[in-house]
């Protein structure tokens, strides 16, 4: 029996939505569109500079299903680490060259992964898949519950079944962040936004001159790389100790946060990590709680226990201090920067150790099990066991932070090259509840917990990616959609039908359908990924290979939904 005739837009093309098309390649009769201005998503542009790396391993990026997910045979595909190595020798030099000098554990330039992704695209169209390099700027249901999308064009696009793959959504400044920007406007000073760090954005701070960095993550790393990598700058490698050897166009980066500390590196040499305390029998029975649970009350202490138990298996001689851990300046009193400086130096060599360290020294460790531990509670949050007040303020903000800084850091070669320049006297410390105020045109006033005075700087990063919100972002088409009751927003994510135990897959599923402000979740409107944020949480993470990845088990249900056109339910 033939499937029905039916026509899919899916709106965002990076990996999320590419994985949605791949499924759909498989279903007969299905005619699907891409709707993009940047096809394969503007973070994996392949021209970008090469300096910017992955925060995945080679090995953890697909956006094909694999024989743990319940999808068609002819949705296979290669996984990053297979493309690199199977079509790597066909690229341009360069990035030939990176592809073949990649194992499955190093991470790989966001610019390759950009490539993968063109590749992939490319395969979509040649099976017959349309790819609008436009955006969606509106979307309304007309009488027989067509979908009808306003391109940027005018253009009007008609579809049976919409399908959501956002990515991040921009945001509005906040009021403190627009204060300085008029502040810095007036006096003259150079003031950078929060938003991805690129060459274009920084291209206007000054060689030589004092910057103050607010924010110490991932976003911190990709700065640190574009204006000294990325001006002409080399690290060279003496005997083993990375050095840095400046071009002169460099600026001075004073770097602050609420910790103080950039995030912790990820270990050169993983190991398998293994959970004794917080086991699947568990986790089961905290996603059947039915929204009772206090993640701080009933599951960070053997959470906490967990990481215990790892830092003492992997050598430590001492108990783990976990405030000491999440607060490394705490307790040192107001210092000058230099003081600060030569503490982070120090809390930087020691991460540093543990993560090129074989096995991995403790601090590494707690990380590697933490990033585990997230996806346990990724499947509590999706299985609807934690209260909402707890998603919101526990998950969503001190143990979002926790997990970012212990679990989330960059390759172990970022906090090298931290290392050189806080030698070659590049980067400085300003500590942690670092605050900026403009005071006239000899520039920003930075204070801070841990520092003895005030410092001036001449220009200001703000370091950081906005959080996403959907209802307050600046996105013209999400704002439509809510405006116009086809999406409803609540504690900052568009909601959809919560997926029911075992239901993920199959015609009864009801995973991933938008929901409206009557709170009815047609089988026509689909949401997958960020924008989805708390209900699904901890989902930045791009598609895994080999592990029944949720997002890849998504992509497939929302492809069965589609080819069986359930009927509309209600939540």
């Amino acid at each position: 029996m033939s499937t029905p005739r039916c026509r899919v837009a899916v709106v965002g093309a990076g990996p999320r939505g590419l994985a949605v098309a791949v499924q759909l390649t498989a279903c007969t009769g299905i005619e699907t569109h891409l709707i993009d201005p940047r096809p394969g998503g503007v973070v994996w542009d392949p021209a970008q500079d090469p300096e910017l790396l992955m925060n995945s391993r080679t090995r953890q990026a697909t956006v094909f299903a694999d024989d743990t997910v319940d999808a068609a045979p002819a949705t296979r595909g290669p996984s990053f680490a297979q493309w690199c190595a199977r079509y790597g020798s066909s690229l341009p030099p360069g990035p030939a060259a990176e592809a073949a000098g990649r194992g499955p554990d190093d991470f790989a330039s966001r610019s390759l992964f950009g490539r993968y992704l063109r590749w992939v695209l490319e395969r979509l169209t040649q099976q017959g898949v349309h790819v609008h390099p436009h955006r969606v700027t509106a979307l309304r249901e007309i009488a027989d519950g067509t979908q009808e999308l306003t391109l940027n064009t005018g253009e009007k696009l008609t579809a049976d079944r919409v399908v959501l793959a956002l990515g991040h959504l921009p945001a509005a400044p906040t009021a403190p962040e627009q204060a300085l920007a008029r502040s810095a406007h007036e006096h003259h000073l150079v003031h950078v936004p929060a938003g991805p760090a690129t060459a274009a954005s920084l291209r206007a701070l000054p060689a030589g001159a004092d910057v103050a960095v607010l924010g110490t993550g991932l976003n911190f790393y990709d700065l640190l790389a574009l204006v000294t990598q990325g001006r002409g700058g080399q690290f060279e490698r003496h005997q083993g100790r990375l050095t840095y050897c400046p071009s002169g166009q460099e600026p001075v980066l004073h770097i602050g946060s609420g910790r103080g500390v950039p995030y912790l590196a990820r270990a050169v040499t993983p190991a398998p990590v293994t959970l004794e305390i917080v086991t699947d029998d568990r986790v089961a029975q905290w996603c059947a709680a039915d929204g009772t649970l206090s993640f701080a009350d009933d599951v960070w202490p053997l959470v906490s226990a967990e990481l215990a138990r790892v830092w003492r298996a992997a050598g430590a001689d001492t108990a783990l201090d976990l405030d000491a851990l999440l607060d490394p300046f705490a307790g040192s009193g107001p210092a000058g920067s230099a003081d600060l400086t030569a503490r982070l130096r120090d809390l930087l060599r020691a991460d540093l150790d543990s993560a090129l360290a074989v096995p991995r020294g403790p601090m590494t460790a707690v990380g590697e099990a933490l990033a585990v531990l997230k996806d346990r509670v990724r499947t509590v949050v999706a299985a609807g066991g934690f209260s909402r007040e707890s998603v919101r303020g526990d998950l969503q903000g001190w143990f979002r932070s926790v997990g970012a800084f212990v679990a989330a850091g960059p390759p172990a070669l970022r906090v090298e090259q931290a290392l050189a320049l806080l030698e070659a006297g590049l980067l400085r410390a300003l500590g942690a509840g670092v605050r900026v105020t403009a005071s006239g045109p000899e520039g920003f006033v930075v204070r801070g917990r841990d520092l003895a005075g005030p410092v001036t700087v001449q220009a200001l990063v703000h370091a950081r990616l906005p959080a996403d919100d959907a209802g307050s972002t600046t996105d013209p088409f999400v704002r439509e959609l809510v405006r116009g009751g086809y999406a409803h927003v609540r504690d900052g994510g568009l909601v959809s039908v919560r997926s029911r135990p075992g239901t993920l897959t199959g015609p009864g599923a009801t995973a991933c359908r938008l929901v409206d402000r009557d709170g009815d979740a047609s089988g026509r409107r689909f949401v997958i990924g960020l924008p989805v944020q708390p209900q699904e949480w901890n989902i930045a993470n791009l598609p895994q290979p080999d592990r029944a990845d949720r997002t890849l088990v998504q992509a497939c249900s929302i492809a069965d939904q589609i080819v069986t056109a359930a009927e509309p339910v209600v939540r």
